[in-house]
C-alpha cells in the first residue's frame, strides 16, 4: 500500500517497514521528495488484502 506524504503532497510513497499484530497493521514511510517520516495504522478488518 502507498501513501501520500502530508509535508509535501507528493503521491505514491511507499512504505519503508511494516509490522502485521493480529488485525492491524503499521507502516513507516519517509517521502523521497522531502524526506518527511510518518507512520500510518491500518485495520485489516476495514482495508482488507490492500493494507497487507
Amino acid at each position: 500500500m502507498t501513501d501520500t506524504c502530508p509535508n509535501c503532497t507528493r503521491r505514491g510513497t511507499a512504505p519503508i517497514a511494516e509490522h502485521h499484530s493480529g488485525d492491524q497493521v503499521s507502516h513507516l514511510y519517509r517521502c523521497a521528495g522531502c524526506g518527511h517520516v510518518w507512520s500510518t495504522n491500518r485495520d485489516l478488518r476495514f482495508y482488507g488484502k490492500e493494507a497487507a
